[in-house]
């Protein structure tokens, strides 16, 4: 295969053979090193911060150590000689930026994939700082360390964020340092800080979740246990912690992405967008998160978090009954195999490949293992709880799915989208023939997210398989979706035509007097 050229004024760089010509002189530059330099060169100009750079050198790692990335940078300068403090230049405070002259966008070969141009390198960042102890017990700090570092390791198994590494993080043990400035020279957008009290057989820790750029609290808690068994409580305790960290720091993000100029159209900002029009997910929403994720997709295709978002909208479509619904669930699918291709160890994507799947009856055994999989990656997430929770429920698995519905409830019970697992609770008991359960569980639905299609049938049949009234159930249903009928929902409901839930909501329809209705097309209709 011919080498490729990527000329920067009088050198040259050969990506695949990894070597920089000046003239005739070549020299080798090490792998980590081409990557640091084609990222700098992608930016065309612009600043990459650290953490964007220790993501595109080493793509896939959670954590990684600044002094690392110090030394590549040093190599590479060195590898240009007298010029390389003008070619790679230190932006204070920010990162770095390329230089020299830009060669042709063409030219320059593309990030080897998402986690290296866009995943954790321009999401967000973060550290944990080295928790105070309280009550000037010195010998205690070994429990607030183990803590850190326990807090450490579990939120490195998200991989839409990065976290700064332990060494890094504890150098600062002992510096009076602002939220900005260590924001500046950690290049993190957030930090974790906290304080451990024990006395009299308690523990109590107090956590807070900062934004770097102007010190604001997004969020904080505080965790109370008796310490007769100090590791179990320390597990527990971090548990809860990575559990609310995550969706705080996800609204932050979004939020911070809503605050920006609309015209910006990286990728990263463009899958936040979508996801902040993906609650509550309506009609309108969810076209323009799709909108949103095609932006994402076309300026990298092979992104993994907006390919399975992307795949989950249109499956989503497909479960309300809009128009071209086969077309639909072949594009969920389409993108969801891509989405796995790309992702096939970062949980989000697992389990919303997972749903996918399970719910337009593709690969059902692979649906159980991925949404399984992601929930052993990261059981302190409400999303791929949920998911777990809706592909056993389509696996005519109630009571395994009630335990997930639960738990993504528990773990963030003020999500906007909370109304799908409430939703899937209510099926499940109404599958157990719980049906007093089931009729509670689709109120709250309804009450929490009275938007969705699916939390007014789930009402509707519970209603309907209690034998409680439910003409004005279904005049709301039908206001929100006229052509609702028996028929179609069969009809789109043909893949789990066998399976437990549709059986149970289609005898719930019937006896809270749905219209049997005409399953013939009415797409020009709609």
């Amino acid at each position: 295969m011919d080498e490729q050229v990527v000329d920067i004024g009088r050198w040259r760089l050969l990506p695949r053979s990894r070597t920089l010509m000046d003239g005739e002189r070549r020299q080798s530059l090490g792998a980590r090193t081409t990557d640091l330099l084609l990222a700098l060169i992608r930016a065309r100009g612009e600043v990459v911060s650290q953490q964007q750079l220790m993501a595109a050198a080493w793509p896939g790692r959670g954590v990684v150590e600044q002094a690392n990335l110090t030394v590549q940078i040093s190599a590479l300068r060195k590898a240009f000689g007298d010029s390389g403090a003008a070619m790679i230049i230190t932006v204070p405070g920010r990162g770095y930026r390329f230089g020299g002259t830009l060669p042709r966008p063409d030219s320059v070969p593309a990030a080897p994939g998402a986690l290296a141009s866009v995943g954790i390198g321009q999401g967000p960042s973060l550290v944990v700082l080295p928790f105070r102890m309280l009550g000037g017990d010195a010998d205690q700090t070994f429990f607030a360390d183990g803590l850190v570092e326990d807090l450490i390791t579990a939120l490195s198994r998200v991989r839409w964020f990065t976290v700064i590494a332990r060494a890094s993080a504890f150098a600062l043990r002992d510096r009076d340092l602002t939220p900005m400035a260590i924001g500046r020279e950690l290049s993190v957008r957030y930090m974790i800080s906290g304080a451990v009290r024990r006395a009299n057989g308690r523990v109590r820790v107090n956590v807070g979740l900062i934004r770097t750029a102007d010190g604001r609290e997004v969020w904080s808690d505080r965790f109370d246990g008796a310490d007769a068994d100090i590791f179990a409580l320390q597990d527990q305790i971090v548990t809860r912690i990575v559990s609310a960290i995550e969706p705080n720091l996800r609204r932050s993000e979004i939020e911070e992405v809503r605050r920006r100029p609309t015209d910006r159209r990286d990728a990263y900002e463009a899958y936040l967008r979508a996801i902040w029009r993906m609650h509550p997910m309506t009609r309108e929403n969810c076209e323009a998160a799709l909108d949103w994720l095609n932006q994402a997709i076309a300026l990298d295709p092979t992104f993994p978090l907006a390919l399975a978002a992307a795949g989950w909208c249109r499956m989503w479509q497909v479960s309300q009954i809009f128009p071209n619904p086969e077309k639909n669930a072949a594009e969920a699918i389409r993108l969801a195999e891509a989405a796995l291709d790309h992702g096939a160890d970062e949980p989000t994507v697992l389990a919303q490949v997972g749903i996918v799947f399970a719910y337009l009856e593709h690969r059902r055994t692979t649906a159980l293992e991925l949404v399984e999989r992601a929930v052993a990656l990261h059981p302190n997430s409400a999303l791929t709880r949920a998911a777990a929770g809706w592909v056993q429920l389509y696996s005519d698995r109630p009571e395994r799915a009630l335990d997930h519905f639960d738990e993504a409830i528990r773990l963030d019970p003020i999500d906007p989208g909370a109304g799908e697992p409430m939703t899937g609770i209510s099926y499940a008991h109404l599958m157990l023939g719980q049906l007093n359960e089931a009729v509670s569980w689709a109120e709250r639905a309804v009450a929490h997210s009275d938007d969705r299609l699916s939390a007014w049938r789930a009402l509707v049949a519970a209603l309907g398989a209690a034998g409680q009234p439910a003409q004005e159930a279904l005049a709301a249903l039908l206001v929100r979706d006229p052509t609702f009928s028996i028929a179609r929902f069969v009809q789109f409901n043909a893949r789990r035509a066998g399976k437990r839930v549709i059986q149970a909501v289609v005898e719930g329809f019937g006896r809270a007097g749905v219209p049997q209705g005409d399953s013939g097309p009415t797409d020009a209709a709609r």
